[in-house]
């Protein structure tokens, strides 16, 4: 089987999850292909190694292209500006096409944009594409009630106008990020941590303010990260927070920290909140997009406000953290790993070609 992947590269989770769904493809025996904006010369608007940024470009010949000997082609949104041409082009009807939907939705104002935006791509992909996968199980859920106009509540259906809409989440390389060796210490105290894109859906501010208003001298957080808040974020360091910057080694990273903390307003399926998990790391999460579904018994979910962040912080300091990590560590061992995300990827390719 040989996949074409269309995809947004930049420093984000569609890029993690692309890279590592193609590795476990390839290594069970298929081609990939991968398709971005700088293959296909696209304009980039934005700032594409860490910031938003989107490709703009008119490039269907291209991508035709490179899928004509192609059996399946994946289109992974956002990717760039031809995705929403790519529907009115012979390619649907000439390939089975893929779509996976990673875009975050929420109540705010950008979430309600991102909503938009997931319903304008539903309406053009909506029986054109073979099949619709969601790495949210909230998205799904969004697409099936508001875009179709209907909920059957088991994880996956369709309709008539419409095409099937399935949940697969992220994964993570429990080989990479791993509890096995020695938790590097780097205090007396607690230390909190919080690795991901530093802008203003990711809440890192109200997360600041929650520990410094713990006031507690035993407690410290390091944030690792890039975007447009890095400076303004920097200057809000102190004796107990440090801004670090991006990091090279997020397995260290995840190591050098007891907690993870995941403070965001706006989230799918965030692949940071497995890799700690993995890292056997009790975890912090606000109560947005599928981050509930995976803090049961290993962490505390919460909300965005930095009162009740920081509340979170003062009843996860009650708890047995030791037993909490192990327990991160076993649901991604049973659920989440790479290849168990690429088995589950493969059947639906075969679902629609054979």
């Amino acid at each position: 089987m040989k996949i074409a992947f269309y995809y947004k590269c930049a420093n984000n989770g569609i890029n993690s999850h692309v890279d590592a769904l193609s590795y476990e493809i390839e290594r069970l025996g298929h081609e990939v292909k991968k398709i971005d904006q700088f293959s296909l010369g696209s304009h980039m608007l934005g700032n594409s190694s860490g910031g938003i940024s989107y490709g703009f470009d008119f490039s269907l010949r291209k991508i035709k292209k490179e899928v004509e000997d192609c059996d399946v082609l994946h289109i992974h949104h956002a990717a760039t500006f031809s995705e929403f041409f790519l529907p009115f082009s012979s390619i649907c009807s000439e390939l089975n096409v893929i779509n996976t939907f990673h875009i975050p939705a929420g109540t705010s104002l950008e979430g309600e944009l991102r909503k938009i935006h997931i319903a304008t791509l539903i309406s053009l992909y909506a029986g054109r594409s073979k099949k619709f996968i969601s790495v949210s199980a909230g998205i799904a859920e969004y697409i099936r009630r508001y875009c179709y106009g209907y909920s059957n509540g088991n994880g996956d259906g369709d309709n008539n106008n419409g095409t099937e809409i399935v949940v697969i989440p992220n994964g993570v390389d429990i080989n990479r990020f791993h509890s096995l060796q020695k938790r590097e210490k780097a205090s007396k105290g607690v230390c909190i941590g919080y690795l991901g894109r530093l802008s203003h859906e990711k809440n890192i501010i109200n997360m600041i303010k929650a520990v410094k208003a713990l006031g507690l001298n035993n407690i410290c957080l390091k944030i690792a990260g890039a975007g447009p808040l890095y400076d303004k974020i920097k200057k809000m360091e102190d004796e107990r927070i440090k801004v670090l910057g991006y990091v090279e080694d997020a397995p260290s990273f995840y190591r050098s920290i007891d907690i993870f903390l995941l403070p965001s307003k706006l989230e799918a399926q965030p692949i940071a909140l497995l890799e700690a998990m993995a890292s056997g790391l009790p975890v912090i999460a606000t109560d947005v997009g599928d981050n509930k579904y995976f803090v049961h018994g290993n962490g505390i979910i919460c909300g965005t406000s930095a009162k009740e962040i920081g509340d979170a912080i003062k009843k996860m300091l009650k708890e047995d953290m030791e037993k909490m990590g192990v327990e991160s560590r076993r649901i991604v061992e049973r659920d989440y790993t790479w290849d168990k995300i690429a088995e589950w990827t493969l059947e639906v390719y075969k679902g629609v070609l054979y």
